[in-house]
């Protein structure tokens, strides 16, 4: 995982944050989460954002696919219900694959309505990259989005 590590303080609040998101997470992604799933507010909340979860990289074809030990980043679109860019918050990252349980990413702030962060496949096969964002406030629940990347054995180097 050569640059991509997260800190001991960042596993501490992802840890925090894992425990409340852990059932919300899993619920997505069983059920194939490649749309946006947005959290019932609740009583007198605000209008709930959506998330948007894709894949960039230097190896990556339309049908999200990727080498193992080779760096993609990991990309969070959250916008408010009017399209607008959501300006606050944070977004936590996972990584699994199908039917095995995962790892965390890392925990990154939203910036004019997009997270990121460095991602990289460590074994073959169908991944899920899940995100969750909180923006803070006591009234909004967690919305959380997926994307399912392929990841295939490369032959030579990373390009």
């Amino acid at each position: 995982m050569s640059g991509f590590r997260t800190s001991r303080d960042t596993a501490r609040i992802v840890s925090h944050r894992t425990a409340r998101a852990a059932g919300f997470v899993l619920a997505a992604a069983a059920i194939g989460a490649a749309a946006p799933i947005a959290a019932a507010p609740t009583a007198g909340a605000t209008a709930v954002p959506t998330i948007a979860v894709s894949m960039s990289g230097s190896v990556l074809s339309p049908v999200n696919g990727a080498l193992v030990g080779c760096a993609q980043n990991a990309v969070a679109t959250v916008r408010n219900p009017d399209g607008s860019p959501v300006t606050h918050g944070t977004v936590d990252f996972f990584s699994h694959l199908d039917g095995i349980s995962g790892n965390i990413v890392g925990t990154v702030p939203v910036v004019d309505g997009v997270a990121s962060i460095g991602w990289l496949p460590d074994r073959a096969g169908q991944h899920i990259v899940s995100a969750v964002y909180y923006d803070g406030l006591p009234e909004l629940s967690p919305v959380a989005g997926s994307a399912r990347v392929l990841a295939a054995t490369p032959i030579g180097v990373c390009p």
